[in-house]
């Protein structure tokens, strides 16, 4: 029986000399099972991810594929990307064809004109609803300076003009006037500021709106779960002290996912004159978590 060479050498390398002790770790990262089995889940390819990708973007029905499309350009930047429904879907906008379904699940189109995004990436969400809400008058970003350039000039090039002069871009480090917006949201970003900041937000421009979303991390986890090595302690617990929600979980644990939602909802509730809307996990990483409060008069 021929033998190909690739086995061969493998035979006579990775794979000399097993015994018994191999039985203890042959399984884990690194070990002879990505040979066998599986793929090494430390690999450094983007085949898991690719895979996930499209896992999550074949689940959608076809109301996502037809918002999708409407975005417009979506390959600003080279991002990595699959192909479904003859949609080239990356995961920056596939969140956020999500949150905009999300939001208008729960609130009529019609009724947001005046929306404020609090950190704002490089624009994708502002992207998502301006061009899925044609009823939207004014969005208004509040970022760091450097963010601010970069969203600028995504957004100049991905919107056309009369959806890019909607847009304002509001030097966060600056005082701030009072905006009565109909909506405001934050992204992913809450967690990776100051509990002290996260409060003065929700006082203004939050606390003046009619409804805030929020998606943001139900706690945080030790980096160790993700193969990942801290060599600087310091650092890793002011990033494990800030935001509003700090306890460490097991962020690959349902049971403790599903325990922490509570106290999510709670934390980010505005004050006591405003209740829960809608709310639910994040498809791709359920511990974040779709958050939608209203100001009840």
């Amino acid at each position: 029986m021929k033998v190909a060479k690739l086995w061969t050498d493998l035979s006579a390398g990775l794979f000399r000399g097993i015994d018994s002790a191999v039985l203890d770790d042959f399984r884990a990262p690194g070990g002879l099972n990505r040979r066998l089995a599986a793929w090494d889940p430390g690999e450094q390819s983007l085949r898991y991810f690719k895979f996930l990708l499209l896992h999550v973007a074949q689940s959608k029905p076809p109301q996502f594929f037809e918002r999708y499309r409407r975005l417009g350009e979506v390959g600003i930047g080279r991002p990595v990307s699959v192909a479904v429904n003859g949609c080239a879907i990356n995961a920056d906008h596939l969140f956020a064809v999500e949150e905009a379904m999300f939001l208008e699940a729960a609130i009529a189109p019609e009724s947001l004109r005046t929306v404020v995004e609090i950190g704002g990436g490089f624009g994708r969400t502002a992207q998502a609803l301006l061009c899925l809400n044609r009823h939207v008058e004014r969005y208004l970003i509040v970022d760091l300076p450097e963010m601010l350039r970069l969203s600028e000039l995504y957004l100049r090039r991905a919107l056309p003009p009369a959806l890019f002069d909607k847009v304002r871009f509001v030097n966060a480090l600056e005082p701030r006037e009072d905006v009565n917006a109909d909506l405001v949201l934050n992204i992913d970003s809450f967690q990776e500021m100051p509990r002290e900041t996260v409060l003065q937000y929700m006082r203004s421009p939050i606390g003046q709106a009619r409804v805030f979303y929020t998606k943001n991390p139900i706690g945080k986890y030790e980096p160790q779960s993700v193969g990942i090595e801290v060599r600087d302690r310091t650092a890793l617990a002011e990033v494990l002290s800030l935001g509003l929600c700090t306890d460490v979980l097991d962020i690959f644990d349902t049971d403790a996912l599903a325990r922490a939602r509570a106290g999510y909802l709670a934390n980010y509730l505005p004050g006591p004159s405003w209740r829960v809307l809608a709310d639910a996990p994040m498809d791709m990483f359920p511990y974040l978590h779709h958050a939608l409060y209203e100001r009840v008069p």
